[in-house]
């Protein structure tokens, strides 16, 4: 969606400051996945293995082509590429002061992710499967959902 908003604001010469984070998937997808015992199934740029599309648990897999950057740059915004914090803080400074629509790009480790938040969000987990993991999950689950009170 960033990529369909920076075309709209070049053509509607409109400038943007755009930050995209690029992490091969959808990682906060993944995350949940994970935390529910279900390897991040299907939350990767990645061609199907054998059929089925590869989790977490795939090392080797076959990326799709996609270049979010290269996007972005073909529908006509600046693109400023970083790996570091403080070529962050540069690109930031130089999207400012630039006269169009610039996307600043970071790719970054799709299972590197913030803390907890020492709360409990209610995801339910599948009620009947064949993972031992997902299982636990599962009981887990069902005894935090237990302990839930309305506030209302």
């Amino acid at each position: 969606m960033a990529i369909i908003g920076a075309y709209r604001a070049i053509q509607e010469d409109r400038k943007l400051i755009i930050t995209l984070f690029d992490n091969g998937g959808y990682k906060s997808i993944g995350a949940l996945s994970r935390s529910l015992g279900q390897a991040g199934f299907g939350t990767r740029y990645a061609y199907p293995q054998n059929g089925v599309l590869p989790g977490d648990e795939a090392e080797e897999i076959a990326p799709l082509p996609a270049d979010l950057a290269a996007n972005a740059a073909s529908l006509g915004a600046r693109v400023i590429r970083c790996a570091t914090y403080e070529e962050f803080v540069a690109a930031l400074r130089a999207a400012r002061d630039a006269d169009r629509t610039t996307v600043i790009y970071i790719q970054n480790d799709r299972l590197h992710g913030v803390p907890g938040y020492e709360s409990w969000w209610d995801v339910p987990v599948a009620e009947v499967s064949d993972s031992p993991a997902v299982r636990e999950k599962r009981a887990e689950w069902e005894t935090m959902r237990a302990k839930e009170r309305d506030f209302l």
